[in-house]
């Protein structure tokens, strides 16, 4: 009876460790399954909404998204998956829907088909690859660059390097950012960027320097209160302050004076600064004032973006300087660029894309341009 109740106890140990190891086998992907579509509907009422713009302009966004979207589901890749679905929807967001330059997303999710051992039949995973297509994103450019954080700061209008052009067709501009190529299709003959002018980087200059020197007084007034409290505290310390808080504190205001007499000299030389360039904005030719602004990036400045860094009127070397055409957006039709790229976590994906990161990448090529520069008529 013993060997009886010891060999069924023998049993339920194997079935206790077994069954375990048999539900955690390995997921895969499944290469051949056959995917899905699936596609939203409904673009204008969910632009609507919103309730941010008014109905023509709804209508006129709508008719571009969904247009976008069929372009989109044309290609093989994307009607009909193999290994993947694809998901063709819209989003957007409430500080993008504005009336001027209505910013709208087309994405196309590729979601791997895997085949997981402890569930029945086939289920599509979170993994696989992203397209996006994003109406007027012009906000691609908010952070592009090395002096959008100073714009910012400044109060002044953002401008950048210019971006150099890795790609081009009567239909779009490529360039490549962090290594990823992105595609910018443009409506109309307007130039969506244009250069910087000499005067307008003085002007960056002197805003900038503004900043600082309003930044830096304020410091010193927080440290002048702090001293001042701290001598109070020390002149009438109150029964609990010990000896060594005492000279902590002694010791706290040395440092403080220390730190408010720097910032007093820096004061100093950014009013000079100041003045300087002041004086050279007052005296710049108007000839001079509009050519397009260019810097030495081999110039040694203590300062990035310094005025000794820019070139004289007429140089062609060096890094010319953009901004976004404030005349590029006429308003009608809604839509006026469409910005196109790709992404998805894995790095090195072009020299060695899985059958899924492929399909994005024969897609983003295989895409008609010239449709999509069409949908924004």
């Amino acid at each position: 009876m013993k060997a009886c109740y010891r060999n069924l106890w023998m049993a339920a140990c194997v079935l206790l460790f077994c069954t375990p190891a048999r539900a955690q086998g390995k997921i895969e992907n499944v290469p051949d399954a056959w995917g899905i579509l699936k596609r939203s509907d409904n673009v204008r009422q969910f632009i609507s909404n919103f309730k941010a713009l008014p109905a023509t302009k709804v209508a006129s966004l709508a008719r571009t998204a969904n247009a976008v979207m069929d372009i989109i589901c044309r290609l093989p890749q994307v009607n009909a998956p193999t290994g993947y679905n694809t998901h063709v929807n819209v989003s957007a967001a409430d500080q993008g829907m504005k009336e001027r330059a209505p910013s709208l997303n087309v994405f196309c999710y590729l979601r791997n088909l895997t085949h997981d051992p402890r569930y029945t039949g086939i289920k599509e995973s979170m993994d696989g690859a992203d397209l996006y297509f994003n109406i007027n994103g012009f906000d691609f450019f908010n952070q592009f660059g090395n002096f959008w954080q100073d714009c910012d700061k400044a109060k002044v209008p953002l401008f950048f390097e210019a971006p150099l052009i890795t790609d081009s067709t009567g239909d779009y501009l490529e360039i490549r950012r962090d290594g990823t190529p992105v595609r910018f299709v443009c409506a109309g003959k307007k130039p969506l960027l244009i250069p910087l002018t000499r005067r307008e980087y003085v002007q960056f200059l002197i805003a900038r320097e503004k900043f600082y020197i309003t930044d830096d007084e304020k410091s010193i007034r927080e440290l002048e209160n702090n001293q001042k409290e701290t001598q109070q505290t020390l002149a009438h310390p109150p029964s609990y302050l010990t000896a060594d808080v005492r000279t902590a504190l002694a010791a706290g205001a040395k440092t403080q004076e220390q730190q408010e007499r720097q910032f007093q000299d820096r004061v100093k030389k950014g009013q000079e600064k100041l003045n300087r360039y002041q004086e050279y904005l007052k005296n710049l030719q108007p000839p001079e004032a509009a050519a397009p602004a260019r810097l030495d990036k081999n110039w040694k400045s203590d300062e990035f973006g310094g005025l000794e860094q820019l070139l004289p009127a007429g140089r062609k070397e060096g890094i010319l300087l953009n901004k976004i055409n404030p005349d590029y957006y006429t308003g009608a039709p809604a839509a006026r660029m469409i910005l196109v790229y790709y992404a998805w976590p894995t790095a090195g994906f072009e020299k060695d894309p899985d059958y899924v990161q492929q399909a994005a990448l024969d897609i983003f090529k295989g895409l008609d341009y010239h449709a999509l520069k069409l949908s924004m008529q």
